[in-house]
């Protein structure tokens, strides 16, 4: 069984450019994460594989059980933590391309403007 460990890491950003900060994302699928201290720990048995999130990456899951745009998501970590825009835009982003890597991540279309 492999682990992935899906906390944003340190990748370059740019793999998946159609995530930008209109984009409507949820949840790719159904695998249940049960937190665990500080984590929240999933194992999708029929894909031979268990995820890792941290506190922060577990709560960016939570968001979006239901459809919302990564603008949306950025704004509802800027109340909850300390972290300026910027800086939430890019470690958000590069933890939906690990997500969507995974499978694990569904990106329903940009949002109109």
């Amino acid at each position: 069984m492999e682990v992935h460990t899906l906390d944003g890491g340190r990748e370059p950003v740019g793999a998946n450019a159609r995530i930008e900060s209109t984009t409507i994302l949820r949840r790719g699928t159904d695998v249940p994460f049960s937190q665990l201290d500080d984590e929240f720990l999933a194992i999708d048995a029929q894909a031979g594989r268990c995820y890792s999130l941290n506190e922060t990456a577990g709560r960016v899951w939570d968001l979006i059980a239901t459809p919302m745009s990564l603008d949306a998501v950025c704004a509802q970590l800027r109340e909850e933590y300390e972290v300026d825009e910027t800086t939430c835009q890019r470690e958000v982003i590069r933890l939906l391309q690990r997500l969507d890597d995974a499978g694990l991540l569904q990106v329903v279309e940009p949002a109109a403007g």
